[in-house]
């Protein structure tokens, strides 16, 4: 998860926010994610496993098409994206050199997500 995103979450009085990137096994990812009351992630596996738990998910898509790989019956599910012209490329790399389907997602898009999936506190 983006530290700006991290920050901004914290910054608007969320103190139980656990990173895990990069920290666990897939068999401990997948037990941690199923234990959740909220993922926020990118369009990956991990992204996947939340939806076969019916995690309440905030998934942020950029160079990927989420009309093809977004969760599957996870109705507590919000799609982060941006409408641009050259998304989605499905490229690993930016052809055009700006990465603008990302860069163009704030911190901001993300906590707005999470506020209209209304989870329950």
């Amino acid at each position: 998860m983006s530290l700006h995103i991290e920050d901004e979450i914290r910054n608007n009085g969320v103190s139980n926010i656990i990173n895990l990137t990069g920290k666990t096994t897939i068999k401990e990812l997948s037990e941690k994610i199923a234990g959740l009351s909220l993922f926020i992630t990118n369009d990956s596996g991990p992204m996947h496993i939340a939806g076969a738990y019916k995690i309440p998910t905030v998934a942020i898509f950029g160079s990927t098409s989420d009309v093809e790989t977004n969760q599957w019956h996870n109705e507590k599910s919000i799609v982060v994206r941006k409408n641009i012209s050259c998304s989605p490329c499905k490229k690993r790399e930016c052809p055009l050199k700006h990465h603008n389907c990302m860069n163009f997602i704030s911190s901001n898009d993300i906590f707005n997500a999470v506020k209209e999936l209304k989870l329950d506190k």
